[in-house]
C-alpha cells in the first residue's frame, strides 16, 4: 500500500470491519442449485445473518458449475438422463474422463481469479477469514463430496418421467456421497498452495439443508 493510500485510509476511516469471508454463490443465491436442489427461496438466512451480526463481509464467488456446466439451469449435467442402453449413454461414459477435465480446467480459470481476489484483500490490510463450501456439492465440498462417476450413472438409469425432487435428493442418494473435496475446492487450494497463502475453509452442511434443519457455521 502506497504512502498516499495509507493517509487516505486513515484520513477517511469509516464503519467498515475490514474483515471479509468468500463464501459459496449458492449461500447467497440458491437460484443457482440444481434443479431439485434449492430449499430456500434466497439465500440462507441464518447463515448470512451470523455473518452480518459479527461485522463480516460477504464476497460471493461465482458458481463455478454455472460458468462450466451451460448456465444457470446446468443443461449439461441433465444429458445423461434416461440414456442407459442407448447409443447416448454409451458415449457419456466415454467421455466423462473429458467432462471432468472441461470442467477442472475452467474451475481453475475462476480459482485463480477468486486467489487474486483475496491477495487484493490482504494486501490492502483486510482480514480473509475463510471461504465457506457446500458439503456434498461436487464442486464446492470441502470434506464431502459426490462420487462423479456413480451420479452420471444414477442418471443414466433413471428415465425422465422418473426423476422428481423426492428421487434426487432422496435418502438411497447419500450411497453418492464420498469423503474428499469437490472440484472447485480441489482447485482453489492447489492456487493457495501456488501463492503460499494458507486459509481457513468451512463447510455448509447441504444435508442438514435438505432435511430441513437450520444451519450453524462457527466462525
Amino acid at each position: 500500500m502506497n504512502q498516499k493510500i495509507k493517509i487516505l485510509t486513515e484520513n477517511l476511516k469509516d464503519e467498515r470491519s475490514k474483515r471479509v469471508i468468500f463464501v459459496a454463490h449458492c449461500i447467497l443465491n440458491e437460484n443457482t442449485r440444481y434443479l431439485g436442489g434449492a430449499f430456500r427461496k434466497g439465500c440462507i438466512d441464518e447463515i448470512v445473518d451470523e455473518i452480518q451480526n459479527q461485522g463480516i463481509g460477504m464476497v460471493q464467488m461465482k458458481c463455478p458449475e454455472q460458468k462450466a456446466w451451460g448456465g444457470v439451469l446446468k443443461e449439461s449435467m441433465w444429458e445423461p438422463v434416461g440414456s442407459k442402453n442407448t447409443f447416448r449413454g454409451t458415449l457419456t461414459r466415454v467421455f466423462l474422463p473429458l467432462f471432468i477435465w472441461n470442467t477442472k480446467r475452467a474451475y481453475r480459470k475462476i480459482a485463480k481469479e477468486v486467489v487474486e481476489e483475496i491477495i487484493d484483500y490482504r494486501e490492502s490490510e483486510f482480514e480473509v477469514l475463510g471461504i465457506i463450501g457446500v458439503a456434498g456439492s461436487p464442486s464446492c465440498g470441502v470434506n464431502i463430496t459426490l462420487n462423479m462417476k456413480k451420479s452420471i450413472e444414477f442418471l443414466a438409469n433413471t428415465e425422465l418421467d422418473e426423476l422428481n425432487r423426492e428421487k434426487i435428493n432422496g435418502p438411497g442418494n447419500k450411497e453418492l456421497l464420498i469423503e474428499g473435496e469437490g472440484f472447485f475446492i480441489e482447485a482453489l487450494k492447489n492456487e493457495l498452495q501456488k501463492k503460499n497463502i494458507k486459509i481457513r475453509f468451512y463447510e455448509h452442511d447441504l444435508i442438514s439443508e435438505i432435511q430441513g434443519e437450520k444451519i450453524k457455521i462457527e466462525l
